[in-house]
């Protein structure tokens, strides 16, 4: 639970009568546990804060100095209690944090004179700092006071009469509680709890189901920490829809309790045996007790009539990994083939918190499952399982359902699980089952499968895979020449486009300059030899990347790639090209297309042309690109297609 998302400053818009509860709440969520022995650090902070003319920064400051029972800021605390300048409820609340911090045995005079005030907010500070002093005197003072005409003085000092003399106080406390407004239910429901017999414990749930304002009776609550508190507040909770917002302040002051007795609390409520309080049960683990003992009862308390949305919050409960999920494995396999698809989506995610689980094992066919939702969280799940569990050759046919699944997200986890937990001996399989793909018309399922297919594929599967698109796969290069960033050589014929020779080797300058960053003037370029080698794309989406091919540098640089293949027939056909940053292109020695990017002073600038038509003559033809690029990354990609855009394979 967020805890800090409770601490939203709008409660200075409610009611003046809500905004004790509101602002105190906040705080006992934000504030450092009240059993930590070692001095908070925001100490000399909050002394200064209590300078401050904003109350809800006040009130915050006295909260966290009197928890943490810092003496040095007492005199302070005291100069506001005495302040008659300053707001009536901040006064109580600093003369209650001066009882705290004081532990006085005898009742120090601005207590009394609160409690003799006309101002009834005075007075019920009076009646509640009475807690923290220990003497008859005080015991005298809160039991006059629980006679006050104020009904919230009367029942503020009731709670603090009942906290001094607990059981001793039940006649009076008796008395009190019979008939009760709703509005002063949760000052009566300390009382209730100090006392704690059976009658009182007894109202207290009786008057629970008529409050109104819920949030200041959880905060009543949680000022006494005992089992009692524990099981009422389970109770409350059982009362809550879990998207109220109440729902977590009864988590939050539940949490303020010892974990032995909630702990004890939850296994009794368990043993009921009831849906709700093993529903309430699971949450309060979830989100404060991983206990694996308490785990185990609950998984045992499971029963055929548990509901789903209880038989869900056990499996949370259980799947953490707090929580020894190992022990669970069994019951979370169990409900695999349960009747409903999200607690089949949810033990797949309890499984996968197992360590001991092979869940390629146990996930074999719940992949099938005709449920989209749990073969996606299957396979989410196997993503995440180790590789060396996954059946080596055979993942083709193991995801074979996923792989032609006709939902395509379906198929596109698939995919990408094959090329994350496959290798090259599931390459063969993979692309006689899905190569009709690469061929298809369907852009995002050829993408997708190529991708997969690249990421298992052996050294000569990629060329294989980019060519079944129709992409040009093997290619001679040449390179580099030396280029500027106004593309001179770009622009100038050079001797590759005059006569190709494989054999020939071309005298070649270069100049080195980094990111084109680097001055060029009066550099001396150096002189080598250069000359054609073969090369296959680098990628399943056609790339020929060349920087890897090629000698450096790749900046302000010219390179040639030619591809020769021969076609059975003369046919009319469809190129589509792309680089970075600038190409030519000759077929059969006649320019037929050039670009170059726009804005080639930033990085990754493509060139691209697409369905230019182009004849193809019965026998040998030749592509013959010119590609420049300044600076990056650099590479050329062409792909042939028909009138329909289905890829030609040519090569």
């Amino acid at each position: 639970m967020n805890q800090s998302a409770t601490s939203n400053l709008h409660c200075r818009i409610l009611k003046a009568s809500n905004w004790v509860f509101l602002i105190i709440s906040t705080i006992l969520l934000q504030c450092s546990n009240e059993n930590s022995s070692a001095r908070p650090s925001g100490t000399i902070g909050y002394i200064q804060q209590l300078e401050e003319d904003d109350w809800i920064l006040k009130t915050e400051a006295l909260y966290y100095l009197s928890e943490n029972n810092v003496k040095e800021s007492i005199d302070r605390i005291i100069k506001i209690a005495s302040d008659n300048n300053e707001n009536s409820w901040i006064r109580s609340q600093a003369l209650t944090a001066y009882c705290k911090i004081q532990k006085s045995s005898s009742v120090p005079e601005i207590l009394l004179s609160f409690s003799s005030s006309k101002d009834i907010k005075l007075k019920k500070g009076a009646a509640e700092s009475l807690n923290y002093i220990e003497s008859n005197q005080a015991e005298e003072l809160a039991l006059k006071l629980t006679e006050d005409e104020s009904d919230s003085v009367r029942y503020q000092a009731l709670a603090t009469y009942s906290n001094m003399k607990k059981q001793e106080a039940w006649p009076l406390v008796d008395k009190m509680t019979i008939t009760l407004s709703k509005e002063f239910i949760p000052l009566a429901a300390q009382a209730l709890l100090n006392v704690g017999n059976e009658e009182a414990i007894k109202r207290l749930n009786e008057n629970s189901k008529n409050v109104i304002d819920k949030r200041a009776f959880i905060e009543s609550l949680s000022k006494i920490k005992t089992i009692k508190t524990i099981k009422v507040l389970l109770g409350l909770l059982e009362q809550t829809g879990i998207d109220e917002p109440n729902y977590s302040f009864i988590i939050s002051a539940l949490s303020k309790n010892k974990k032995e007795d909630l702990t004890n609390s939850l296994s009794d409520l368990i043993m009921t045996g009831r849906d709700p309080a093993i529903f309430v049960s699971a949450s309060v683990i979830t989100n404060l007790l991983q206990d694996p003992q308490l785990g185990e009862k609950l998984r045992l308390s499971i029963k055929d009539s548990t509901t789903p949305k209880t038989l869900e919050a056990v499996m949370i409960a259980l799947g953490a990994k707090e929580m020894n999920p190992d022990s669970n494995l069994d019951f979370f396999v169990n409900y695999l083939k349960d009747d409903d698809p999200e607690i089949r989506e949810l033990s797949i995610r309890c499984l996968s918190h197992c360590q001991e689980a092979n869940l390629y094992d146990l996930l074999e066919e719940t992949i099938k499952d005709e449920e989209n939702r749990v073969s996606l969280a299957a396979m989410n799940a196997l993503m995440n399982a180790p590789l060396e569990d996954a059946p080596t050759g055979e993942l083709v046919s193991y995801l074979e359902d996923a792989l032609v699944n006709t939902d395509i997200v379906v198929r596109k986890t698939a995919f990408e699980l094959l090329g994350h937990a496959g290798n090259a001996d599931d390459f063969e399989p993979a692309l006689a089952m899905l190569g009709e793909a690469l061929s298809g018309l369907d852009t995002i399922r050829r993408e997708a499968v190529a991708e997969a297919l690249g990421s298992i594929a052996p050294d000569n599967g990629v060329a294989n895979v980019a060519r079944r698109q129709g992409y040009v796969s093997k290619w001679m290069v040449l390179g580099t020449f030396l280029n500027d960033k106004e593309h001179k050589a770009f622009a100038e014929e050079l001797e590759p486009e005059k006569s190709i020779d494989f054999e020939k080797t071309y005298p070649s300058k270069y100049v080195w300059a980094l990111q084109g960053n680097q001055r060029r003037d009066g550099e001396k370029a150096i002189e080598r030899e250069i000359g054609w080698s073969e090369a296959s794309v680098n990628k399943t989406n056609g790339m020929l990347l060349m920087g890897p091919l090629l000698p450096p540098p790749g900046t302000f640089s010219i390179a040639y790639a030619v591809s020769d293949f021969t076609c059975s027939k003369d046919q009319e056909l469809l190129l589509s090209l792309d680089g970075d940053d600038a190409f030519k292109v000759w077929l059969n020695g006649e320019k037929i297309a050039e670009a170059i990017a726009p804005y080639l002073h930033r990085q990754s600038c493509v060139a691209a042309l697409e369905n230019i038509k182009i004849k193809l003559k019965k026998g040998k033809n030749r592509i013959l690109i010119k590609s420049a690029n300044i600076e990056n990354e650099w590479w050329v990609r062409a792909r042939i297609t028909d009138a329909n855009n289905r890829p030609v394979e040519l090569f």
